[in-house]
């Protein structure tokens, strides 16, 4: 056996190398199933001709109907073409369909192949396309001609275990085809998975193949096989990870420094030397602050040092508000001097084109043999809390410390993260703007928090990835510890066109993203507030066990806006069961909804809310409770609250702050995550206190169902990955 595999392989690269020398653009049909099957994919039985007569013995000798197909390097898309010619019966309409081939292919026709018809009617696809970043990515789903159309398929970037292949067929709308089905056979997963891991492998041995596509991959009784190939060469090579140094940039540095000097400091806030110094103060770092500029002086009661040689120590870091063309010269004299770490602020580097681009490339050479830590350039600057360095300049930020690691590609994306974390009194533990990622890039710092115990979770903004097999593996190993929210950038695709195969139209790079969040746990969201919604929900209550949610509202109106969000994002709402009826029955009214939503018809006010959010935490009907109109209730009693100039309740009532209390005692009792949407706007997202969970109050219902849906997800894949279960909120 080890021998045949060993031809069949064999006869592969023959056949690849082969087309590759002619210089063709693809494999013909044939000669693509001759390689599927060498990689242990079914094919139909059958063979090329180049004759009306060979065809008719060929047809014979396979028995019962068969197909005929024009074959040639320059013939793709075979049945758009009307050059696929079906359940050919007789010797005749064998003969017939051949010349057909032949006057509709014309020079283009290279050959004829017969093959035995495949008895099937369930449509499949299975392919492949080489990406940019990731490299090969199978894609799975509905085939037949209007494939395009439905787009039903699911991603994967391999390597993939079985198993994870096995739950991905499940993911298509239309997995009922996989099932039992009009009385045909459910279909054999285990081949199924034989056929992906096959493509899979022949991907990953057969680099000059850019694009695969079997479509239609038919089911015959309950087994797949490949009635239409498409082989397209020319693939990418690998992708590169970019080159690495003997250099490794030092992230505890940025961190935590314990002194500070500004290169280009400035008395004028109006200048980035200026306002950077001036927040530093404002933020009260803890440590030495070291303006440097060459005319020395005095900056805001500080002495000015004329440059870093005379500074009383080497500063931890020197934040760079100098131009491009001076900050390749002030990182080496930070190596001289023993800096650790450089934040450079400049733009006019990668971003402006190809020059920008090789003084990029030189100002990491130079940074690397100086053996000093480079951000940016062409960022916003960082927020170090753990010694409350609050270096950015032009926009005051100085948020409290907490356990939430912003890292962010764009510096204004990650001032608003970071602003809207602070109006909601959401600690940060820092602020990371990478900027151009010379050196260091935001995959880089998402690693080190991965295993920093002050950070409990990581949002990150994301628009550009260039080494997707790196991105895999930290998010992957980062996920099993603690969440990593993206808000990812870019995610739409102009390129589908120019693809040459069903897969590569379908398969572009927002689908591959999405692939490998799914694969890895990353959980990814588009808007700024949904990002600080989800990270903070993560990070403070417990994941739920699955998807069945219980909408507890003080108003009627509330609660059909949250079934709605509900059913859009895929969580379940099941009925009230008779016991917990019974009980809210010596609760509320008489007129009480007894559904799902269970509306407490404005009764929510005293100890009631309490009694009745006790009853459906309780319940082991339900994996999540979501509350609405609760909290933020317009009061004319004795508990009236001042507003905000925007219109939010600046904090909790007294009132409040024990129905909070009550929650975070019965998430911790039943480990349920319980999420609160207010009535009106509360500014605050959190009830902190000694809890194992802290309370979190959520914007809207849609924010909310986003939050569920994607706790549960990130659950399932915790649980799946085998990860040590969160005991302790120490967010």
């Amino acid at each position: 056996m080890p021998t045949q595999v060993q031809d069949e392989k064999a006869l592969a690269d023959e056949l690849i190398a082969r087309a590759v020398d002619a210089g063709r653009p693809a494999l013909d049909e044939a000669a693509a199933k001759q390689v599927l099957a060498a990689y242990g994919v079914p094919v139909p039985a059958g063979g090329i001709v180049q004759s009306a007569p060979e065809a008719v013995d060929l047809a014979a000798s396979l028995g019962g109907p068969v197909a005929l197909k024009a074959a040639g390097a320059l013939i793709q898309h075979k049945t758009e073409a009307g050059l696929v010619l079906l359940d050919l019966r007789t010797p005749d309409e064998v003969a017939a369909g051949y010349a057909t081939l032949a006057e509709r292919a014309g020079d283009a026709l290279e050959g004829v192949l017969v093959e035995q018809m495949v008895a099937g009617s369930r449509e499949l696809l299975i392919g492949m396309k080489r990406d940019a970043a990731f490299g090969p990515v199978v894609t799975f789903g509905l085939g037949g001609t209007m494939t395009e159309v439905f787009r039903d398929i699911v991603l994967a970037i391999p390597p993939v275990a079985n198993g994870d292949v096995a739950a991905l067929l499940g993911l298509i709308k239309a997995k009922a085809l996989l099932g039992p089905f009009r009385g045909q056979k459910a279909v054999d997963r285990d081949k199924l998975v034989a056929v992906f891991q096959a493509v899979a492998r022949l991907a990953a041995e057969q680099p000059c193949i850019a694009e695969i596509d079997v479509n239609p991959l038919l089911i015959a009784g309950d087994s797949p096989v490949a009635a239409d190939a498409l082989i397209v060469l020319g693939g990418l090579e690998a992708p590169q990870a970019p080159e690495r140094s003997a250099f490794a940039p030092d992230i505890e540095a940025v961190l935590a420094p314990k002194s500070v000097a500004i290169v280009g400091a400035s008395d004028q806030v109006v200048k980035w030397g200026g306002s950077a110094l001036k927040n530093i103060l404002a933020g009260g770092f803890e440590g030495p602050i070291y303006p440097i500029h060459p005319k020395g002086g005095e900056f805001f009661g500080l002495p000015v040092y004329t440059s870093l040689a005379d500074t009383p120590e080497p500063p931890d870091m020197a934040l760079l508000a100098v131009g491009a063309d001076r900050v390749p010269q002030m990182i080496a004299e930070c190596g001289e001097r023993g800096v650790r770490c450089a934040v450079a602020i400049a733009a006019g580097f990668g971003e402006t084109g190809e020059a920008g681009e090789q003084a990029e490339r030189h100002l990491k050479t130079t940074a690397d043999a100086a053996g000093v830590t480079l951000i940016g350039p062409n960022c916003m600057g960082i927020i170090a809390n753990a010694t409350h360095l609050h270096a950015t300049g032009f926009i005051a930020l100085h948020p409290r410390p907490g356990k939430l690691g912003i890292v962010s590609q764009s510096g204004n994306l990650g001032v608003q993260l970071t602003e809207l974390a602070d109006r909601r009194d959401v600690g940060v533990r820092c602020f990371i703007g990478v900027g151009n990622e010379a050196q260091v890039s935001a995959v880089d710092v998402v690693e080190y928090l991965g295993d920093d115990p002050e950070t409990a979770s990581i949002l990150t903004y994301l628009e550009g990835i260039d080494d997707g097999r790196r991105l895999l593996e930290v998010a992957h190993e980062t996920s099993r510890k603690k969440p990593v929210v993206v808000l990812r950038g870019g995610l739409t695709d102009l390129g589908g066109k120019a693809a040459a195969s069903h897969t590569g139209a379908m398969a572009g790079s927002a689908a591959v993203y999405e692939a490998a969040a799914r694969q890895t746990g990353l959980v990814t969201c588009t808007s700024v507030q949904e990002a600080l919604d989800l990270t903070t929900c993560l990070a403070h209550l417990p994941l739920p066990a699955g998807r069945r949610i219980a909408v507890v509202t003080n108003g009627g109106g509330a609660g059909v806006l949250a079934t709605d969000e509900m059913a859009r994002h895929g969580l379940l709402l099941p009925e009230l069961p008779a016991e917990l009826c019974a009980e809210i029955d010596g609760i509320l009214p008489p007129f009480w909804s007894r559904r799902n939503p269970l509306d407490m018809v404005a009764m929510a006010g005293g100890d009631v809310g309490h009694r009745v959010l006790t009853a459906v935490a309780k319940s082991p009907a339900y994996d999540a409770v979501l509350v609405l109109s609760v909290l933020g209730v317009p009061n004319t009693g004795d508990e009236v609250r001042d507003q905000n100039a925007g219109g939010d309740y600046e904090d909790f009532s007294p009132w409040e702050r024990d129905y909070l209390d009550l929650v975070a005692d019965l998430m911790a009792e039943t480990g349920k995550p319980i999420i609160n949407v207010p009535d009106l706007p509360i500014r605050r997202a959190l009830h902190p206190g000694d809890h194992l969970y802290t309370p979190v109050v959520v914007g809207t219902p849609r924010n909310a169902a986003l939050a569920l849906e994607r706790m549960a997800t990130y659950g399932a894949w915790r649980a799946a990955h085998d990860t040590n279960p969160r005991t302790k909120d120490d967010a």
